[in-house]
């Protein structure tokens, strides 16, 4: 997982010239202290979104995973008891509170 850090390493990078002037009128307008804070702050937004997307993707692929599948499928099948139990308290409990 990407965290904010202190310690800082110095990069150049070439930017389009609305992407720059965006970037100046979002800082104008508070959105980060300065260009610098502005483009770390994207990079981390980015990369933490692409890191998420990966955990979603390794989801997706447990579905088509037959033993997975059968896992759940018993993991389910052990707590239906309770998960009826369950069910019931709570239908209990809002009978008694109207």
């Amino acid at each position: 997982m990407i965290s904010k850090s202190n310690s800082l390493r110095r990069a150049t990078v070439d930017l389009p010239c609305e992407v720059w002037e965006a970037a100046e009128a979002a800082v104008r307008k508070g959105a980060a202290r300065s260009r610098n804070a502005l483009v770390a702050q994207a990079l981390i937004r980015y990369l933490r979104d692409l890191e998420e997307a990966e955990i979603d993707a390794q989801f997706a692929q447990m579905q088509d995973d037959p033993s997975y599948c059968r896992l759940m499928e018993q993991v389910a099948e052990e707590f239906s008891g309770s998960d009826w139990e369950a069910w019931r308290s709570a239908e209990a409990s809002r009978e008694y509170q109207a």
